[in-house]
């Protein structure tokens, strides 16, 4: 009996959850988001990095602001498809949380290699998927 009352009150808290609903575009997250965090990091990666409690502070919020929006971009119509997108996404939380990871322990060398990582992340997506107008670059015709 206490099963099902576990199973039922589950059930409850499911089905009583807020759904979301994306109000931003992918577009808008980038420029939101993704490049202001992105570009930031790659700043405070310079020589000699972070200089200060706050700036390393920064830092990692920053690295969680690429991780929470990798899962911003993977929701709903912004998903260009379930496979590559997909992995490039994961590409760019794995490099938020080494980002985090980094300034967390304040370890200048990790920070840095970590930051030098985010912009092959971004390149990797955008030469498949940043196309003016939208949508996923086709493939060259075959000859």
């Amino acid at each position: 009996m206490r099963v099902i009352g576990v199973f039922l009150l589950a059930g409850l808290a499911m089905a009583q959850a807020p759904s979301y609903e994306p109000i931003a575009s992918t577009q808008q997250l980038m420029q939101g988001m993704i490049d202001p965090a992105s570009k930031a990091i790659a700043e405070s990666a310079k020589d000699p990095g972070p200089a200060d409690n706050r700036a390393w502070r920064t830092a990692m919020l920053n690295g969680i602001m690429l991780q929470e929006s990798a899962q911003l971009i993977k929701m709903g119509s912004r998903a260009k498809d379930q496979d590559a997108w997909m992995k490039a996404c994961q590409a760019l939380a794995d490099a938020g949380a080494a980002v985090q990871k980094a300034a967390t322990a304040k370890d200048v060398a990790a920070y840095q290699a970590a930051a030098g990582g985010i912009n092959a992340t971004c390149q990797g997506c955008h030469s498949v998927y940043r196309q003016r107008g939208g949508g996923k670059k086709q493939d060259p015709p075959k000859q």
